[in-house]
């Protein structure tokens, strides 16, 4: 029954109203109305096969100065009956243009894994046609874009050898793993992720005037060294912090990293400003 599948995928990735009083709705970003106090806008980025649901309890534990907005891409969570993008190319084309209408406020960007790197090429579009730059950019468990594949490709393994990867990575439920209705529905949209990662060709980039933050667990394969090559793409400064844990320490220490990104974006807004956040 595909709309029970559907009600059941609600419940694990709920969609989110749009509320946002200064720009008209758009299927891309869900919650982070804009409220009065809010000085700077982070938008979150998603990991393959996950959603904007993985952000949505930042906004309550967060600076309120800093409005939240994640970011919902085509076949994910409320945009399950859409296509699923499969080049990273056209996922950072239709971010780009989605973002450029909501940078009304100052703004920073993080980015899990895949979300990392789609935030570095959803920038370098904007940094392109001329749009405002992020006061600073974060990343989360993903290597520098210019260092090759550590891997074989994932996105085209049996769907029983693709869920013992999912499993081994920690990232998704067991609940969602046992399903294979629920697994039915999630597989092809996390193919189509993995897919868009895993074809991406970096072109050389010149870097950006804003800092660049990484983040990475220590007992993920993505490094320490993978992470600071992203200090590259920066010229005006770089960052990386390591927690205890795997690819998803972020479930373990996100009040850690919320006050993390709290103080750089503090830090950032005031040299950029000459204000304090709040």
């Amino acid at each position: 029954m595909p709309g029970a599948r559907v009600a059941i995928l609600y419940r694990h990735h709920p969609p989110l109203r749009c509320r946002q009083m200064n720009a008209e709705p758009s299927p891309w970003f869900l919650g982070g109305a804009t409220r009065g106090g809010r000085r700077l806008r982070l938008f979150c980025l998603p990991f393959a096969g996950g959603n904007a649901s993985a952000y949505t309890q930042w906004q309550a534990a967060i600076d309120p100065a800093i409005e939240v907005v994640p970011v919902q891409l085509p076949g994910h969570g409320g945009r399950i009956r859409e296509a699923p993008l499969q080049a990273m190319d056209d996922m950072a084309q239709g971010l780009a243009d989605a973002m450029v209408r909501r940078l009304d406020l100052p703004y920073a960007v993080f980015g899990h894994s895949m979300g990392a790197l789609l935030a570095f090429e959803a920038l370098r579009r904007l940094r392109e046609r001329g749009a405002l730059m992020p006061a600073a950019l974060f990343v989360s468990a993903r290597r520098a874009p210019h260092l090759p594949p550590s891997r074989p490709p994932l996105h085209v393994l049996s769907d029983a050898e693709l869920v013992g990867e999912l499993r081994a990575l920690n990232g998704t439920p067991d609940v969602v793993l046992a399903d294979r209705e629920l697994l039915d529905l999630l597989l092809p949209v996390i193919r189509a992720d993995l897919k868009a990662v895993e074809t991406y060709r970096f072109r050389e980039a010149q870097a950006f005037d804003f800092p660049i933050h990484a983040f990475g667990g220590a007992r993920d394969s993505i490094d320490e060294e993978d992470l600071r090559a992203w200090s590259r793409y920066s010229t005006s400064g770089f960052s990386l912090r390591m927690y205890a844990g795997d690819h998803f320490y972020l479930n373990d220490h996100r009040m850690s990293l919320l006050r993390a990104l709290e103080s750089l974006c503090r830090v950032t807004h005031r040299e950029t400003h000459g204000e304090v956040l709040s």
